[in-house]
């Protein structure tokens, strides 16, 4: 994933990157990304819009830097589960797990929702959203591919097509959660869901 922005020239900042990241990340996941205000963050951060200008060079740029952030705090834990390489039925339980239960996933899920809303992100944002969305399906295709070299998955279908499948039932059920609907019915309906993936 990349960096934090580095620092425009110009009349140096007092502005804590990580911090700001920080409560806009939390801002973002706790609300509908793109209603929350570039005013809110600054209040919430207490830095001043221009610095934020400064870092940042506005709300599309601060949107990508935290979905980058994001994705290395926390979507980094789906492909961490993908590329312990284990068993398919294994596998989609950790899934069904962290998508369903994970304490941290309450209020959904960063990534799904200015996904949901990209038609309203800047450009920076809306690239960002399509190179993680690519990369998960791409990551989900490679460990099915991986398991069916093994003798742990013959799906009729591609592998390709599965690993969409997955991206999107994961996605459904954290925008479940998001909307505030019972964790156990989550988690009952994204087994059925990917039981069609499971081996017997």
């Amino acid at each position: 994933m990349s960096d934090a922005p580095k620092p425009k020239r110009g009349r140096p900042s007092t502005l804590d990157i990580d911090k700001t990241l920080d409560v806009a990340m939390g801002a973002y996941w706790q609300n509908d990304p793109v209603d929350v205000s570039l005013n809110a963050i600054c209040d919430l951060a207490s830095v001043s819009k221009p610095a934020l200008y400064r870092i940042f060079g506005g709300e599309d740029g601060l949107m990508r830097a935290v979905l980058d952030r994001y994705a290395e705090q926390v979507l980094s834990d789906i492909f961490k589960i993908l590329a312990r390489d284990a068993p398919v039925n294994e596998t989609l339980a950790a899934l069904i797990h962290f998508a369903s239960q994970e304490p941290k996933m309450a209020t959904g899920c960063v990534f799904y929702k200015m996904r949901a809303g990209k038609h309203r992100l800047g450009p920076k944002t809306r690239e960002r959203v399509a190179e993680i969305d690519t990369a998960a399906v791409q990551a989900f295709e490679a460990y099915l591919v991986a398991r069916s070299d093994d003798g742990d998955w013959d799906g009729d279908q591609s592998p390709a097509m599965v690993a969409r499948y997955l991206v999107e039932q994961i996605g459904l059920a954290l925008t479940q959660r998001a909307a505030g609907e019972d964790p156990a019915g989550i988690r009952d309906t994204l087994a059925l869901a990917l039981s069609v993936i499971q081996r017997p």
